[in-house]
């Protein structure tokens, strides 16, 4: 069997072809044990070759004899596994130094095909003063850089530029074992020149002399010798006898002259002949003989008249004649015996190659069962090693950022700060450490003291802490939450004033009287602007529409504990917002309103009540404890009596919930306040479309839960319509619409980027972690492979997820920018293999006039629009191969245009929120 390098990264098949070969079978085949699999195509041997072969080979494959190895060596390479080959002829041997040669380019391949030196050995005898030293033979190369027909002695095709001469000066070289003796090279001449599919010599005229001199000349002037007798002489003679012979067979098939034809011709002339003579000889003697008896004979046909006796003579003529044709009979009789003898031996002949055919069959189909069964084992041991492998790359990963968030936990904590001074005193006067260490040893009982003082600080430091993110997805999250701690019944409400900050958009609600008819609040439990994800963006992008339909808007933002909004953050977002909320987990309410502003009236000082009587009854019938505790966490009972009071003083014509999980409170608000939720996701459908995947930290509901969510509102908004009909099923007696997202789309586009750069935009939740790890595992590597200089370009905070950074891969972060890394792509990635909701990272991708290659669920809810610029993969596999055809077969500027006329249609915020726009004037 073939024992493989353990050091070398890349495979490498044996392949030798054979035919009755079984002295030199086992040398061959032994001088390949380095090769990962070896495998022998044999032509139905009939001396044991075979049989050798399976003893030392994987794998032996039997097929029909052929008179020439080249018309089996394209087919003999299909059943090669690996890229790289080594194809040998059966009277062929590699030196060890050649083996060595193999094994180091292996680890780094220079070429793509190996021209291998060639020591003929011709009568059995090796010269390098003959003609034939040094040649070279493409006997190592990988499968891509060559190929073969069945022209004999002209099989292999190649660029130059892939190839590389092997020099012969260190000894590598393949040692051809080719002809025994003289009788071997006349078989072997007659063979290859008959087969009409060959490299023919090249000749000039119709000068035979001429030609057979001339080649006797030129091998022997390639001789590198001055004898006029020895080897080198003998086997150049040889060489040219088989370009004369090969020449005398091409001038045969000139002349058209056909020998066989020929004698047929010439036989049939004399068979006429032969005929003619013998029946007139014939004639004329048994006129001789018989005479009267043949006129008596006619004679007494012609006129019936009475027999005459015939005479001594004639009986004997008679029985000379009947004992001929006997003669005949019996030769003719012993003639079809002979046949028929002949008939049976070659069927018994057939019958026994049959046999030894399906025996060779069931052998090789028993090795291949092993074989299979080998590799089967080995696929098993590779996929375990490779789960194995996962999981502890997960760990690490996951330990790494766990070790991460400490780290930035404690560098951001106060401890950290307060104790910054003392770490710099502690640089700088390392001594005066050392004496007060000193000091403190000498006196135990203040040390004591000290310690008790420092440990107390820590806790109080440690208890100010940010708590991990409580959703999947980090603080702009879709998902659900995991499990988060109740949230502590607020005293009363403290009302603090937001200082705004400039801000460049072009996005300015109108404010509190300036004829706006109609009132929406708006409740969140995240800060659509600036947006840090897809579902901020599509919130900001409905609220400024609704502002501009003359919606005056008063956005309420409660985020979940642990998600603490900055300073900076609130600024900028009061500074879009005129009539903006946040509340803080305390009761305290950050707003940008004016102090006497109606909506203010009775605010501050306010106890909210306790809303436990109020709602047991509607939230025990869920029975699910987690799911009682998010809905409170969602909506806090000091939230839900905020919203009563600023209806009470506003009397508003429109609520809008952001997420199912924000309608705990709707049972409580004024009947006819017409109430709508902005679903962004069915989460009861999770369970098939995500947890399936491994994703975990997903939140799921049942059909059941979720369809009393959302029969709460009058207005359930979809995002997309085959979520839109699932909540259409769940709520048949609401109003239940889709609305999507709107985007500015480029009418107006370039050529796309000469560089090879992809890119990814994402945050960080659980199945875009997934997505990414998942790509830079499986995919990444094939596209490297076939696009060298490919780049991948992640923004967001999805590349937090990453611990090692491959090769190629830049982790940009947050970008203020999106134009400019969409301007540098070309080729956007969403390897999100499941999900819900609509992937707008993928429609933002889309607007910017750029492909997109991603999974079937990443092209839920988009238009026919948008095909010509989705690539859907099936596999990981699929998914690199779409990449590396988006990299090769690049969109025209002229194309982009064309689509993105129609896309800014189908994005335009008339097309997005028509639906919207009518159910708000239905109600």
């Amino acid at each position: 069997m073939a024992v493989a390098e353990s050091n070398s990264t890349n495979k490498v098949s044996g392949l030798v072809i054979s035919y009755n070969r079984v002295n030199l079978i086992g040398t061959c085949l032994k001088a390949l044990s380095f090769v990962d699999e070896l495998i022998v195509v044999d032509k139905s041997s009939t001396d044991g070759t075979a049989e050798i072969a399976a003893e030392i080979a994987d794998r032996v494959v039997v097929v029909p004899w052929s008179p020439v190895v080249e018309q089996t060596k394209a087919f003999a390479i299909t059943h090669c596994t690996h890229p790289w080959i080594v194809c040998m002829d059966d009277d062929e041997c590699l030196s060890v130094e050649a083996t060595r040669f193999i094994r180091r380019e292996l680890l780094a391949p220079r070429a793509g095909v190996y021209l291998l030196p060639q020591r003929h050995y011709i009568l059995g005898v090796h010269d390098e003063r003959a003609y034939y030293w040094p040649e070279y033979q493409p006997r190592f190369f990988n499968r891509d850089k060559i190929s073969f027909t069945q022209t004999v002695h002209g099989g292999a095709q190649f660029e130059e530029k892939d190839a590389f001469v092997v020099p012969f000066e260190d000894g590598a070289c393949i040692h051809h074992l080719s002809h025994t003796d003289v009788a071997q090279w006349i078989e072997k001449t007659n063979r290859y020149t008959s087969n009409p599919d060959r490299v023919r010599v090249a000749h000039a005229g119709d000068d035979l002399a001429a030609f057979a001199h001339g080649q006797i000349d030129l091998h022997l002037s390639a001789t590198k010798s001055g004898e006029a007798s020895g080897y080198p002489v003998a086997v150049a003679i040889l060489r040219a006898v088989y370009n004369i012979i090969d020449r005398l067979k091409t001038w045969e098939e000139e002349e058209g002259l056909d020998g066989e034809e020929a004698f047929r011709l010439i036989c049939a002339r004399l068979e006429s002949e032969y005929r003619e003579e013998f029946s007139l000889q014939s004639t004329a003697s048994r006129g001789s003989r018989l005479g009267s008896a043949s006129t008596t004979h006619i004679a007494f046909h012609a006129e019936s008249p009475a027999p005459l006796k015939p005479s001594a003579d004639d009986q004997g003529n008679a029985l000379a004649l009947l004992r001929l044709t006997l003669r005949d009979v019996r030769a003719a009789v012993e003639q079809i015996r002979h046949e028929a003898l002949e008939r049976d031996r070659e069927a018994q002949e057939r019958e026994r190659d049959a046999r030894a055919r399906l025996n060779a069959a069931a052998e090789a189909q028993e090795l291949l069962d092993k074989e299979n069964q080998k590799n089967a084992n080995a696929l098993r041991f590779a996929q375990q090693r490779e789960m194995d492998l996962i999981n502890r790359l997960e760990k690490a990963e996951q330990a790494y950022l766990s070790l991460d968030g400490r780290l930035q936990a404690t560098l951001s904590s106060m401890s950290w700060r307060i104790t910054g001074p003392l770490r710099r005193v502690a640089t700088r006067y390392p001594r005066l450490i050392r004496n007060l260490k000193a000091f403190l040893a000498r006196h135990p009982r203040l040390k004591k003291g000290v310690m008790r003082i420092v440990r107390f600080d820590w806790r109080v430091a440690a208890d100010e802490l940010p708590s991990r993110p409580l959703l999947a997805e980090g603080p702009s999250g879709t998902d659900a939450p995991k499990k988060i701690p109740p949230t502590k019944p607020v005293r009363s409400f403290k009302l603090r004033t937001i200082e705004a900050a400039t801000t460049n958009s072009a996005f300015q609600l109108r404010p509190t009287g300036q004829d706006a008819p109609r009132r929406l609040m708006c409740v969140s439990h995240v800060l659509p602007f600036p947006p840090r994800a897809g579902n901020e963006y599509r919130i900001h992008q409905m609220l400024k529409w609704l502002g501009s339909e003359g919606w005056e808007i008063l956005l309420i933002v409660c985020p979940l504990p642990g998600e603490p909004l900055s300073k900076a953050q609130i600024s900028a977002a009061a500074a879009v917002y005129p009539q903006l909320m946040v509340c803080d987990r305390d009761g305290v309410i950050h707003h940008n309103l004016a102090k006497d502003a109606p909506v203010l009236k009775g605010l501050s000082g306010y106890s909210p009540r306790n809303l436990d009587s109020l709602l047991t009854d509607r939230e025990t019938s869920f029975g699910r404890t987690e799911l009682i505790e998010t809905l409170r966490v969602f909506s806090p009972d000091f939230l839900i009596e905020l919203m009563r009071k600023l209806d009470e003083n506003c009397h508003f014509d429109l609520l809008l919930a952001e997420y199912v999980f924000m309608t705990r409170g709707f049972s409580l608000l004024r009947g006819d306040l017409t109430k709508a939720v902005d679903t962004h996701d069915v989460f009861s459908t999770k369970a098939s479309k995500v947890a399936q995947f491994g994703i975990k930290d997903v939140f799921l509901l049942s059909e059941e839960e979720e369809a009393e969510l959302v029969n709460r509102a009058d207005i359930v908004i979809g995002i997309q319509p085959e979520e839109t009909r699932q909540l259409s099923s769940m709520a048949p007696d609401r109003s239940v619409i889709n609305v999507g997202v709107d985007f500015s789309v480029k009418t107006q586009v370039e050529e796309l980027p000469s560089e090879s750069t992809i890119l990814l935009v994402a945050s960080n939740n659980p199945m875009n972690n997934k997505g990414l790890k998942d790509f830079l595992r499986f995919s990444w590597p094939i596209i490297r492979k076939h696009q060298p200089a490919a780049e991948l370009h992640v923004v967001g905070d999805v590349g937090r997820a990453v611990a090692v950074v491959p090769d190629g891969v830049k982790i940009l972060g947050r970008l203020g920018d999106l134009d400019a890394a969409y301007a540098q792509a070309a080729v956007v990635i969403n390897p999100t293999v499941a999900g819900t909701g609509l992937k707008i990272k993928t429609v933002e991708a889309l607007c910017q006039l750029r492909p997109v290659v991603t999974f079937p669920a990443g092209v839920d809810g988009l238009g026919d629009a948008a095909r010509p610029l989705l690539h859907v993969a099936t596999d990981w596999f699929d998914f690199a191969r779409q990449v590396s055809r988006v990299l090769d077969e690049r969109p025209s500027a002229e194309a982009l245009t064309q689509l993105g006329v129609a896309l800014a249609h189908d994005f335009s915020p008339q097309a997005i929120y028509a639906q919207l726009a009518r159910a708000l004037n239905d109600n």
